[in-house]
């Protein structure tokens, strides 16, 4: 006899998205305190490139956090074999942001996979055969939070893709000229954003077959983010 299933219990999906996730951004904050206490070999560029890296993983709650660094002029990336413990703090304190991501996908995630007796849904299937035949269940309606939400996240990272591709004047080289070299920032910021309403889409379970609510869910992060940065690169 199988057990019932817990309901704090993420899907097997989220659980290797929140684990890929964790691993990844503690790989890029380990990568970076290396290369800021021993000698490497790696030129400044690639070196605040990585660092940029982990503000983009750990957006969007690193927008407010990354502002206040900046602000206190160590967004730089460390010389190598003088990082302070200070920076070592700072740096480490994206690990947290990433877990406070985490969190907050987890409650996403349980708040809308609520699980419904067997007897509800026959009988709501049974009052809408609309619903069986084209798989929508009443779950559609926390779209209209989540896809919101995805896209509210998304404008710190809209703005700074502004300037990311052809720097403060804008692409038409006017006032200080078309500034390069950032490109790859804007581009990484699409996707991140295209990523986000993909999530947004597909993690409430509004949609059966679940492939076919996986294939509106890329579309839709897709569009989001080709769109998105044609509006920022115009």
């Amino acid at each position: 006899m199988k057990d019932p299933p817990n309901k704090r219990s993420l899907p097997r999906w989220a659980r290797i998205a929140v684990v890929v996730y964790l691993s990844v951004t503690v790989a890029a904050v380990g990568a970076v305190l290396v290369t800021g206490s021993f000698e490497t070999g790696l030129d400044a560029v690639f070196r605040e490139r990585l660092m940029l890296a982990v503000v983009v993983l750990t957006l969007p709650v690193s927008a407010a956090y990354f502002a206040v660094a900046f602000l206190a002029d160590s967004s730089r990336p460390p010389s190598p074999g003088v990082l302070s413990p200070t920076a070592v703090l700072r740096y480490l304190g994206f690990l947290a942001l990433a877990v406070v991501n985490a969190a907050l996908f987890r409650w996403m995630i349980l708040s809308i996979r609520k699980p419904v007796p067997a007897a509800a849904v026959a009988v709501t299937l049974h009052q809408n055969p609309g619903l069986a035949l084209h798989g929508v269940t009443r779950y559609v309606r926390h779209l209209r939070w989540t896809v919101p939400l995805a896209v509210l996240l998304s404008l710190p990272q809209w703005f700074v893709a502004g300037f990311a591709w052809c720097g403060i004047s804008g692409c038409s080289g006017g006032g200080f000229g078309v500034s390069t070299g950032t490109e790859w920032l804007a581009v990484t910021l699409s996707a991140v954003n295209g990523f986000m309403l993909a999530v947004a889409v597909f993690a409430v379970p509004w949609l059966y077959p679940t492939g076919k609510r996986a294939l509106i869910a890329v579309a839709a992060g897709t569009l989001f983010g080709l769109v998105g940065a044609a509006v920022t690169h115009g």
